[in-house]
């Protein structure tokens, strides 16, 4: 597994035209999953939510959903059983990038 392949999760259940658009953006996952991890990378221990990803790297959170969870799915990053709050107050996890078997 490498971090910048190109993937898509679609779920058994997506509608034709969330699999239209997984096909369509294929080719350029494993740039963006590249990118996302980076980020995560750059973070540390501190960690970062989705939102916070988001806004970080412009990114819509359609896309950025996914693409973390393509990077939880292969070991790239994990849970850090911590929570922070959005900017509608909600509580959300804080992901962690690894390496190996060690936490950054």
């Amino acid at each position: 597994m490498t971090i910048d392949r190109n993937t898509v999760i679609i779920a058994n259940n997506a509608q034709r035209t969330s699999r239209a658009v997984a096909e369509q953006v294929l080719p350029k996952t494993g740039t963006l999953r590249r990118q996302v991890y980076e980020y995560f990378f750059r973070r540390g221990l501190n960690g970062s939510t989705d939102e916070e990803a988001q806004e970080a790297l412009n990114i819509d959170g359609n896309t950025m959903r996914p693409t973390r969870g393509s990077l939880v799915k292969d070991g790239y990053l994990i849970d850090t059983g911590t929570t922070r709050k959005n900017a509608k107050g909600h509580e959300c996890i804080v992901w962690r990038a690894t390496e190996g078997d060690m936490l950054l």
